[in-house]
């Protein structure tokens, strides 16, 4: 062996991760999810017909409160403990990864119920800082996890930086995937910055994935020179 090459088998490396996205995943009791699946449930058989929605976009999917001039939480005053338990998990996330936040506003919540064949076009949330989803009913043999786009991928990224386009090798990592997957269980809430792409494309394989969506904000933003506070 050339000498050269024995040298290069010596030298040792890393691959370090910097600017990683931090994804929240809180799992709440058992009793307490228990209770909530059983009211959300309960709101899937007593809800208005103006409150329910169902797009051509997404034909096997039907939302509650998915209007802008709606929330869940305000429509079903019942479910308090699940926003208040939501807002605290917000700011001990925000918290979790080195920003100030003493209170949340939810500033809006809705339902969803995807069936056989459902998918969910990938998307962002606006005017909201913090998004998150509650998984009320889920099946992973047969409920699709969410997914998260990977922007360094030279597939999604359509802005001028640079990024590799050689051909990948047949190994699999977290650079090379175009999306990634929560692998998150029944009971559990999900928690990201809004402004990332999330959906799902690969489509239910059976019915009644229930999952209640929101998106808020601190009540009070101050970075020291700009500030302003909003209110439910």
């Amino acid at each position: 062996m050339p000498e050269s090459q024995a040298d290069n088998q010596n030298i040792k490396f890393n691959i370090c991760n910097i600017n990683p996205e931090p994804i929240g995943l809180f799992t709440l009791p058992e009793a307490k999810h228990l209770k909530y699946k059983k009211y959300i449930q309960s709101i899937w058989e007593d809800s208005r017909e103006e409150e329910i929605q169902q797009t051509k976009a997404e034909p096997h999917t039907r939302h509650i409160c998915n209007k802008s001039n709606q929330n869940l939480f305000i429509s079903y005053p019942h479910l308090k403990e699940l926003k208040t338990d939501i807002q605290l998990m917000a700011i001990k996330y925000i918290q979790s990864i080195g920003y100030q936040c003493d209170e949340i506003i939810v500033n809006s919540a809705w339902l969803n119920k995807a069936n056989k064949n459902a998918v969910l076009a990938d998307h962002y949330h606006t005017n909201s800082y913090i998004s998150g989803n509650y998984f009320v009913n889920f099946d992973s043999s047969k409920h699709s996890f969410l997914t998260f786009k990977n922007d360094r991928n030279s597939s999604v990224n359509n802005t001028s930086s640079p990024t590799l386009t050689c051909p990948e090798i047949d190994k699999k990592t977290i650079y090379t995937a175009i999306s990634i997957g929560v692998k998150a269980k029944e009971g559990q809430i999900a928690l990201w910055r809004s402004h990332l792409m999330h959906g799902y494309s690969n489509p239910n394989i059976g019915d009644n994935r229930i999952t209640l969506s929101f998106n808020s904000m601190p009540k009070v933003l101050n970075d020291g020179i700009y500030s302003f506070s909003i209110s439910d």
